[in-house]
């Protein structure tokens, strides 16, 4: 091969890399629009709404030069408040994410500050939604562990907890606080925390099993239930009278409890099942739960 077509070769394979990733188009670079803010208080599921302009994102999460990103912010002019963009250039990428009325940072605290409710709503501000009065606090759920892993806790220190809190219109916060190295970092979901208009044999259970593992027969190995949202009757209804949600994945007897307020679940348990439970990717296990009064009866029940 001649030094020529040598050349030709590596040009050709770098526009071809080029294009791959994304990157034959320039992000735009805009003004941020005069006065913009992000309205965190009003009826229905408005965070699912691409209400933070290109021009915010591109502010609190700048691009590298000739870099591609997921969603593509060339043609993408805005996207839901709390959303993640990935930056990539070959194969090298980064996460990024995009906050909401203000962006997220990370704080200095300690697992006592998550015993007060002024520590916790300092720490949740830190995920870009502040958690000023204007959302009421409902209470926190530090991390337990059951199953085996309940066993293995000795000398073990909770380094996750998940708070709640709810505003005028019924919209649910879960705040889910983690410590690391780099210091303490909160991440929020939102959810609907008022009836629901038609009916189901069974009411959906207000989490569902997230950071899996699986064991060598792909069966699953440990599992987190984190969050927190109404618990309903079969009807839509938020259950107001329960004080307890007990849940677990189907077919397993290993369950936990978990306090309830004003029909809001907070929910935050790591747990290792007992029973064989075979781990579909496509598919994950089911959970379902029984919501109960203060003394112990089963007022409805949920599935997810």
């Amino acid at each position: 091969m001649n030094h020529r077509c040598g050349r030709v070769l590596i040009l050709c394979s770098v526009v071809l890399a080029l294009f791959q990733t994304g990157c034959s188009g320039r992000i735009p670079r805009e003004n941020v629009p005069a006065g913009w803010a992000l309205n965190v208080h009003q009826p229905g599921e408005w965070w699912t709404q691409p209400l933070v302009p290109r021009s915010v994102i591109v502010q609190r999460c700048p691009p590298r030069r000739g870099w591609a990103s997921e969603p593509d912010l060339t043609r993408v002019p805005a996207l839901p408040p709390g959303s993640d963009v990935e930056y990539s250039f070959l194969v090298d990428d980064y996460h990024c994410s995009i906050g909401w009325s203000e962006p997220t940072t990370t704080i200095e605290s300690s697992v006592d500050d998550t015993d007060s409710e002024e520590g916790l709503r300092r720490i949740c501000s830190s995920s870009g939604l502040p958690m000023d009065t204007s959302w009421r606090y409902l209470g926190h759920n530090s991390t337990e562990r059951v199953g085996d892993l309940a066993s293995a806790a000795d000398g073990w220190t909770e380094d996750e907890a998940t708070a709640g809190f709810i505003d005028q219109y019924g919209t649910v916060v879960a705040c889910l606080v983690s410590w690391g190295d780099a210091g303490t970092g909160a991440t929020v979901e939102l959810s609907v925390g008022t009836d629901l208009a038609g009916t189901n044999a069974t009411a959906a259970c207000p989490v569902t099993p997230r950071n899996m593992t699986a064991a060598d027969d792909a069966s699953m190995s440990s599992y987190q239930l984190r969050g927190t949202g109404a618990v309903r009757d079969e009807h839509g209804h938020v259950v107001t009278r329960a004080k307890t949600l007990r849940i677990g994945l189907v077919a397993d007897s290993v369950t936990s409890s978990h306090p309830v307020v004003d029909g809001i679940a907070i929910v935050d348990v790591s747990v290792t099942p007992k029973a064989a439970v075979r781990l579909d990717w496509n598919e994950p296990p089911k959970v379902q739960g029984e919501i109960l009064d203060g003394d112990g009866r089963v007022l409805a029940t949920c599935r997810a």
